[in-house]
């Protein structure tokens, strides 16, 4: 079943009303793929839940400035986009701060989704072929065929998350799932 963006709309106006319940049915719609977006972008479930509170925090403080002839999705997934933008500038400043400090290897850690992804390939896979297969995929490439081949999130939804065309998204996933099977084939060859 597929949603009425229009109602996105409609609860959000009503949310604008201080109907509470109104609000949370529309965070319980969204909350998961907000999620999945900023964890994708931070690496970290942690942080990118912490970020998807400020967002809806702050879908509720503008929720009266929303254009209701527009789509929400793409509204709160720019706000998502734009702090969890702002959450890796802050880290990356830390990690530089500490690093000329000479305390840098607490902060040196990258944080990355690799694991998870290695989990969802089937267990008869070469761990270390397939994470040298998702290495040669772009940022975008790897990002889409996360979301839809391996978090089951519709293409449609992953387009509104990244701000580009269903149809790219499409392509990306094609692409990647062509990459990483060619990979893959050319490492089983290989060993």
């Amino acid at each position: 079943m597929v949603d009425d963006p229009r109602e996105d709309a409609v609860l959000l106006a009503l949310a604008t009303q201080h109907d509470e319940r109104a609000f949370a049915v529309l965070v319980r719609r969204h909350i998961r793929s907000a999620v999945l977006l900023a964890a994708q972008l931070l690496g970290d479930r942690d942080d990118a839940e912490d970020v998807v509170q400020d967002a809806f925090t702050i879908v509720h403080e503008r929720a009266a400035s929303f254009d209701a002839e527009r789509p929400f999705p793409p509204w709160l997934f720019g706000i998502v986009r734009r702090l969890a933008r702002n959450v890796r500038a802050r880290t990356a400043r830390r990690a530089r701060l500490m690093r000329l400090w000479g305390r840098g290897d607490a902060y040196e850690a990258e944080r990355s989704t690799e694991n998870a992804l290695l989990e969802k390939f089937d267990a008869a896979l070469d761990a270390d072929a397939a994470r040298r297969a998702l290495g040669t995929l772009s940022s975008m490439q790897r990002a889409c065929f996360e979301l839809v081949a391996l978090r089951d999130v519709t293409p449609e939804a992953v387009a509104a998350m990244h701000g580009i065309a269903e149809s790219t998204v499409r392509q990306h996933v094609f692409r990647a799932r062509k990459a990483l099977r060619g990979a893959l084939t050319r490492g089983e060859m290989g060993s």
